[in-house]
């Protein structure tokens, strides 16, 4: 696992128009690959916005070969960059998946996340991700969490322990949330002993006032990167999954575990 700068644009999406942000995602890893980052990580549903109830099936698209994701894949190998981007994920014979798909340096899909938590009658539009797992990347084990999925510590947990090094969440978070996300990938980070990082959204969509405050944040509790409540950024972080304990390593709350005294559907 080699050291490499990860790149999260926190920025806005345009609602239905997934041509335009087709486009701004292309520019996105331009930008992010010129600032030498071989990482990118995008918000949320970010190629459809997210308020898309009325047209969330005709504007969903299959793994790997999505008309869309065909194009970032090819971008990706081109510029020897990583992505991961949120979208509506086809899912034959049910509702979509509202999902983060990770593509390679390669331009492979290395992996899909489904959203697994809803918040707000996500229900109605979408399907649960069926499973949460972290798959094997060039940067290293990683594994992805979708907004609301981040408030809960049993996801990052679950995922640590299925040996991910990196966590890189999309959100849509809104106010009167503010301050939820930072604080929790940031206590996330620090509880497992991971990377993690979180990129939303700001700006308004519809109803939604979105509060920004991405971030980037070290196994040990340094914050990396961190981006304001209203501004669209470019934050880049240098990562090294091989350094994720600290010199002393006193707080290595996964080896440290008790499972002899948790509840039995904690033991992971």
């Amino acid at each position: 696992m080699n050291p490499f700068t990860a790149a999260v644009w926190q920025t806005t999406s345009l609602p239905y128009d997934k041509e335009a942000n087709l486009a701004r995602a292309l520019r996105a890893m331009e930008a992010a690959h010129a600032r030498g980052a071989s990482l990118l990580v995008l918000p949320e549903m970010f190629l459809t916005g997210y308020l898309i109830r009325d047209r969330l099936e005709e504007l969903a698209e299959p793994v790997p070969d999505g008309p869309s994701l065909l194009v970032l894949r090819e971008k990706a190998r081109a510029l020897s960059l990583g992505l991961v981007v949120g979208l509506p994920v086809a899912h034959p014979g049910g509702k979509p998946y509202n999902a983060l798909v990770m593509i390679d340096r390669d331009g492979s899909v290395a992996g899909v996340q489904g959203k697994t938590h809803f918040f707000g009658g996500e229900e109605k539009m979408f399907d649960p991700g069926p499973t949460l797992r972290a798959f094997d990347t060039s940067f290293g084990r990683m594994g992805l969490l979708v907004c609301y999925d981040g408030e809960f510590p049993e996801t990052a947990r679950s995922l640590a322990l299925d040996g991910a090094k990196l966590i890189c969440m999309g959100a849509a978070n809104m106010t009167p949330y503010e301050d939820y996300h930072f604080v929790y990938m940031h206590t996330r980070a620090m509880e497992n002993r991971i990377y993690t990082l979180y990129c939303n959204y700001v700006g308004t969509e519809k109803r939604f006032h979105y509060c920004g405050q991405s971030g980037a944040f070290h196994p040990t509790g340094k914050i990396l990167a961190q981006a304001d409540p209203r501004s669209e950024a470019l934050l880049l972080a240098d990562i090294d999954l091989a350094d994720t304990t600290a010199q002393d390593d006193f707080l290595n709350y996964l080896r440290h575990r008790q499972t002899q005294v948790y509840h039995p559907d904690l033991l992971g």
